[in-house]
């Protein structure tokens, strides 16, 4: 017996060490998969949600150069056209070679509001630090910009405000621009020259993109675009000499009217009545004077406080014989920033300049950034984005992990179920070899006294019983195993028909009780004839002999070896019940399964199966095979068969 134990034990032991072993190799190697699938996993999850991130930036960005492409291109197209305008037309009015010959003024392209919606005001500051724009004429008001004049005027004063300090050219001997005429005396015209009166010819100009243009002016050009507003004063009176002392406020319908005189080169005044026209000596012709030299250089960016923020300004330097001028326009940053929202669209355009400027920004002029941002919107929409990637990965990981923990603890319990049945076969074997056995060696031992006629002759029936009771043992061990062979095979059937149950119940009693007695246990038996229910008789002898037969082999070491067999209608069914005063059960939870039994390792030898086929037998008849505790010694089993 002890050997026996040690044995169940040993095997136990072996097969949890292997069951371990198997957790453990599952364990390792679901936990190696999962991880490196999250770590893979994830490192695509944080590539993937920088690229959602990232996306609206890189739109912006995009965006961001090719804006700055477009804003460069205006500004580029803006410089090229200025770079050639002439200088006269930075002036309220100026004389145009081109456009007329002799002695007249007419109003500057320029004293219009300007055309180029990028460029907010045209202006000019000379060396003395008089700034001038060619919308406003203090001289004659009525030459002015009638549009917008206060805002014409308000840029002039900004000018005088902020940029003179700044753009003021080095000084020169004497400028004599936009000088204001007195109304009388009458200015003094210089004496004619002793040469006839002739076209100037026309400007003589060497330009080289954004190079420094010298340009040979005729020196009648040249006076009269420096005393414009002395000629436009002159013309007023020559064409009303009424109409002198309203100068500064009288009509000026008269501008571009020619004056026939030419003014002699180098002085300020300009003669208001045409000279002689005397004639040369033939043998000395008079040689035409030298041009005047005037050097402009390139137009170049500038950043500059202008109305209390920071301009881009295009500013020239003009070089003429009476000083240094100061030339350029001021873009229009309101009208700039207004245009790239347009374009921007959702997102947001904003042009920098000064401390503010970054790495991220495009520029777009010397010292200017244009930045585009995303729109909020988008970048929360990304957010979320993002958020929902992980999110979508971690759920997606969650559910393959569980079912991957799955699959691992169902393949462990294969594992572990096949083990157990190994360990069950196992056991059975040698509990099946234990249980054969016995009865064997009863059979042989017997038959061999009978056939060598050894024992007491007197005895020879009770050796006969005897060698029958091993034979039935032996039929039921037998009948157990095939019987759960069937049931494994799913091919247990019973025939349940209504009968009677008393008597069935009697008979069984009758055919156990010698049994019982020889092996020093006594049957008590409580059960009427008349009771019937529906029941298989054959199932009912496995069942019952197979209860009878535990009552009396785990009872053996008690001192009331009484075992009750009783029946008791309960109205819908009826109770078959067998109990005994033995040690009872130890485990009732594992009682009818297979190869389970309710005793230690060293209780009796038995195969496990009796009650796990008598369960399903009862089952099979529609009733069913329960242990009922009593709460003292001794085990009590319950057959519940349905009645009639």
């Amino acid at each position: 017996m002890e050997t026996r134990a040690l044995n169940g034990a040993a095997i136990r032991r072996a097969g949890a060490s292997r069951a371990l072993y198997a957790a453990a190799l599952l364990g390792i190697l679901l936990a190696a998969l999962l991880g490196a699938w999250f770590v893979s996993g994830w490192h695509d999850v944080r590539m993937r949600q920088q690229e959602v991130r990232e996306a609206p930036l890189r739109a912006a960005a995009a965006r961001a150069d090719d804006l700055a492409r477009d804003l460069r291109g205006e500004l580029d197209g803006l410089i090229a056209r200025e770079v050639r305008r002439p200088y006269f037309h930075y002036q309220n009015l100026m004389h145009d070679p081109k456009a007329s010959i002799g002695v007249s003024v007419s109003p500057s392209p320029l004293a219009r509001n300007p055309d180029d919606k990028l460029v907010l005001g045209y202006f000019q500051i000379d060396g003395k630090g008089h700034a001038t724009t060619p919308t406003v004429n203090d001289d004659f008001p009525d030459l002015s910009e009638p549009d917008n004049l206060a805002d014409n005027r308000a840029f002039r004063d900004e000018v005088v405000r902020d940029l003179v300090h700044d753009l003021t050219p080095p000084g020169a001997p004497v400028i004599v621009a936009q000088a204001t005429p007195p109304p009388h005396p009458r200015p003094q015209p210089a004496p004619p020259r002793s040469r006839p009166p002739q076209p100037p010819p026309q400007a003589k100009q060497t330009q080289i993109a954004q190079q420094a243009q010298v340009l040979q002016v005729d020196p009648d050009v040249y006076a009269q675009n420096t005393n414009s507003n002395l000629i436009y004063w002159q013309q007023l009176e020559n064409n009303n000499p009424g109409n002198i002392g309203n100068a500064r406020t009288g009509n000026a319908q008269t501008a571009g009217v020619e004056v026939a005189a030419t003014p002699p080169p180098g002085t300020g005044n300009v003669s208001p009545t045409p000279a002689p026209t005397p004639k040369p000596p033939p043998a000395k012709p008079v040689e035409p004077p030298a041009p005047v030299t005037i050097t402009v250089s390139p137009l170049e960016w500038r950043t500059l406080g202008f109305g209390g923020k920071p301009a881009l300004i295009a500013v020239r330097s003009v070089q003429t014989p009476d000083g240094n001028l100061a030339q350029g326009f001021v873009v229009d940053r309101a009208a700039l920033t207004s245009q790239l929202a347009t374009k921007a669209g959702e997102m947001v355009a904003e042009l920098r300049t000064g401390k503010r400027l970054d790495r991220q920004g495009v520029e777009v002029a010397p010292g200017w950034q244009l930045t585009v941002d995303p729109n909020p919107r988008t970048l929360t929409s990304a957010a979320a984005s993002a958020v929902a990637i992980a999110r979508t990965f971690l759920i997606r990981f969650v559910a393959v992990g569980a079912i991957a923990m799955l699959a691992a603890v169902f393949v462990l319990l294969l594992v572990l179920r096949a083990e157990r049945l190994a360990r069950e076969r196992s056991q059975f074997a040698a509990a099946a070899a234990h249980e054969l056995r016995t009865p064997l060696a009863g059979l042989q031992l017997y038959g061999d006294m009978l056939a060598d006629g050894l024992g007491d002759p007197g005895k020879v029936r009770d050796y006969a019983r005897r060698m029958s009771e091993e034979a039935s043992r032996l039929g039921r061990v037998v009948s157990n195993v095939l019987g759960f062979s069937q049931l494994e095979r799913g091919n247990l059937s019973v025939d349940a028909q209504v009968g009677p149950l008393g008597e069935a119940l009697c008979e069984l009693a009758e055919r156990a009780e010698p049994a019982l007695d020889r092996a020093g246990a006594a049957l008590e038996l409580d059960v009427a004839r008349d009771l019937r229910a529906r029941f298989d008789r054959d199932a009912l002898a496995r069942i019952v002999g197979n209860l009878l037969d535990n009552a009396e082999k785990y009872a053996r070491a008690a001192d009331d070896r009484t075992i009750r067999l009783a029946a008791v209608d309960r109205g819908d069914v009826v109770e078959v019940i067998i109990a005994d005063h033995g040690p009872g059960v130890a485990d009732g939870a594992r009682l009818f399964r297979a190869f389970s039994r309710g005793v230690t390792a060293d209780g009796p030898a038995g195969l496990g199966l009796g009650l796990a086929l008598s369960q399903s037998l009862a089952e099979a008849m529609g009733g069913r095979l329960v242990y009922r505790p009593t709460g003292v010694t001794g085990a009590t089993f319950v057959l519940e068969l349905p009645r009639a």
